[in-house]
């Protein structure tokens, strides 16, 4: 049985994927152990996988079984060891975040925080969120002047809803 990075394998080359293949250290690793071994002609990194070119009627079980022992997080489950490294990448951004920004604390920021469109929050809110409450707020306004209010309150709502929905599937959908 192939162990859950062997994409597949068959007619002499065998694919190997698993997540840990994107670090450099790993890969390397890979390569020099692989390189090694006397049943593999040829080795073909890529993002995340390697490409082995066997010779005919290599045990591929066997020959990942023995990679396992140099590399052990080959063994790890993929799941986790993506999530290991989408955790360091956050990390990593967080702090190249942080170094960027300086040492501004929240009390001098204000209500808002972050310093790019849609990210930034409003009393907590975020903008799209308080765009689209906005929104339901004004066609709820519509409605019920609509029902029992003056008329010129119902069209003033009604345009501005109308402006407001334009608004938002022009910046948020990207089209009209």
């Amino acid at each position: 049985m192939f162990p859950q990075y062997v994409a597949h394998s068959m007619e002499g080359r065998a694919r190997l994927r698993h997540p840990a293949l994107g670090e450099v250290a790993v890969r390397s690793a890979v390569q020099k152990t692989l390189g090694k071994e006397k049943d593999v002609l040829e080795v073909r990194p890529g993002s995340e996988s390697m490409l082995l070119i066997l010779k005919p009627g290599v045990d591929v079980a066997s020959l990942c079984q023995r990679l396992e022992q140099s590399v052990p997080v080959l063994a790890r489950p993929q799941a986790e060891v993506a999530a290991e490294l989408r955790a360091e990448a956050r990390a990593r951004r967080g702090e190249q975040w942080r170094s960027q920004r300086g040492d501004s604390s929240a009390a001098t920021r204000g209500f808002s925080s972050g310093s790019r469109g849609d990210k930034r929050n409003i009393l907590g809110i975020s903008q799209r969120k308080l765009e689209v409450r906005a929104m339901l707020g004004v066609a709820g306004v519509c409605l019920a002047s609509g029902l029992s209010g003056p008329k010129p309150l119902h069209l003033l709502a009604g345009l501005a809803w109308a402006l407001m929905a334009s608004r938002h599937v022009w910046v948020r959908r990207k089209a009209v």
